[in-house]
């Protein structure tokens, strides 16, 4: 029981680690990586699932 509910924990993070690996934000040419502000188009999604599929989003330019 102790090495099934271990299993599925590790299962869990990987999930939600590709999760969070798609949020597109610190690519994005208006992410700031301020605190304060982080995004001054969507400040309420930026850096959460809801920005994935965000519809403000360039790529930002090297």
């Amino acid at each position: 029981m102790l090495a099934s509910s271990a299993i599925s924990l590790i299962l869990d993070i990987v999930k939600r680690a590709k999760t969070m690996h798609q949020i597109p934000c610190s690519d994005c040419q208006y992410f700031t990586n301020d605190y304060r502000l982080k995004c001054p188009v969507n400040p309420f999604q930026a850096n959460t699932e809801s920005a994935i599929n965000c519809q403000d989003y360039h790529q930002r330019k090297y």
